[in-house]
């Protein structure tokens, strides 16, 4: 997987490199299955508006997965639980698309399955 970060109003620092990059790694098993690279963009932002809405720190991660998008966003008085909350926002959306492809497979397979029935 290949993590780019983007950082507003503050400086990219080693630590902050390692947090992201650790957090986001759970991603990966969830995309074993991708059959063109995998690529997320994380952008976290530290920012006088999101100070005014209760928050310190605004985290925003796209996740492009074959050609699919997936996205999520957070804001957090600390951003750590920012990261985690997109993490969390990213494995839900990729989950529910897996689920969606599962149940149109076995729905196509019903369908099947009451055509070949019809026909005796």
């Amino acid at each position: 997987m290949h993590i780019t970060i983007t950082v507003r109003n503050q400086a990219l620092t080693p630590a902050v490199q390692d947090l992201v990059e650790e957090k986001f790694s759970a991603l990966e098993k969830l995309v074993v299955r991708a059959t063109s690279p995998v690529t997320l963009a994380c952008e976290i932002d530290e920012s006088m508006a999101a100070v005014r809405a209760g928050a310190k720190y605004r985290v925003e991660g796209n996740l492009g997965v074959d050609g699919k998008l997936f996205r999520a966003e957070a804001e957090n008085e600390t951003l750590e639980g920012a990261v985690d909350r997109v993490r969390d926002g990213l494995v839900r959306e990729l989950q529910n698309a897996q689920g969606k492809k599962e149940n149109l497979l076995k729905r196509g397979g019903a369908a099947l399955k009451r055509m070949l029935r019809f026909g005796n």
